[in-house]
């Protein structure tokens, strides 16, 4: 189905009611700079996005590399995807300062991570999903029982790598680095991950989460 486009009137009363919505200002930075989970959309008059629960679009001004992103993870002839980023909201417009993940398979919307985790970590399928968030390691796996939430030790390198373990013991070890990641289905994320599991290594794909650790 094509879907019919008209050129965007976005009002401030609405940019306003995004926070409440899909959308939310970012701790510690400028009052218009804000993240959003939504649908992106593209076409012969240009980009648009739908945030989550929002009744009404942003323009958008796409950077090089959302719209390489978009390019690597669209299937043929898909011109809406789930995304989630960071921007500021001027003039009606929003701008693009960061590409947190981009989905063009899944629930979108109706899959929301929980608000409360930091970062969230999967493998292929996914055969293994971990969460950080304030209490610590949730972990589960299609070869284990779901775990946590356990305490766990953090570390952030002078690279932009991070790693997080469990504080009890070595059983589980998580290495993120800020290289982009596309998973088994095409789907981008702006971390790479490690896991270590009882010893075993495993690969997979993490973005930060809503909920930013205390610097």
């Amino acid at each position: 189905m094509t879907k019919s486009r008209h050129p965007l009137r976005v009002s401030w009363a609405l940019v306003s009611a995004l926070t409440l919505s899909g959308c939310a200002l970012l701790p510690g930075g400028a009052g218009d700079e804000r993240r959003l989970a939504g649908l992106l959309e593209t076409g012969g008059d240009g980009w648009e996005i739908t945030p989550c629960d929002a009744t009404g679009s942003l323009e958008v001004v796409p950077t090089a590399e959302l719209q390489q992103v978009f390019r690597n993870v669209a299937q043929p002839g898909q011109t809406g995807i789930f995304v989630e980023l960071e921007g500021r909201i001027r003039d009606q417009t929003l701008r693009p300062t960061r590409l947190i993940r981009m989905q063009s398979t899944g629930r979108g919307c109706a899959a929301q991570t929980d608000p409360s985790a930091q970062w969230i970590a999967a493998g292929p399928h996914p055969s293994w999903r971990l969460t950080i968030g304030s209490q610590g390691i949730e972990f589960d796996s299609e070869a284990a029982e779901r775990t946590g939430p356990s305490p766990v030790i953090a570390e952030e390198l002078p690279d932009g790598s991070r790693s997080f373990r469990t504080e009890r013991d070595d059983r589980l070890e998580l290495w993120l680095y800020p290289q982009e990641c596309f998973n088994h289905a095409g789907d981008f994320a702006h971390m790479s991950a490690t896991l270590i599991v009882d010893g075993k290594r495993l690969s997979g794909c993490a973005y930060e989460g809503q909920a930013r650790p205390a610097s």
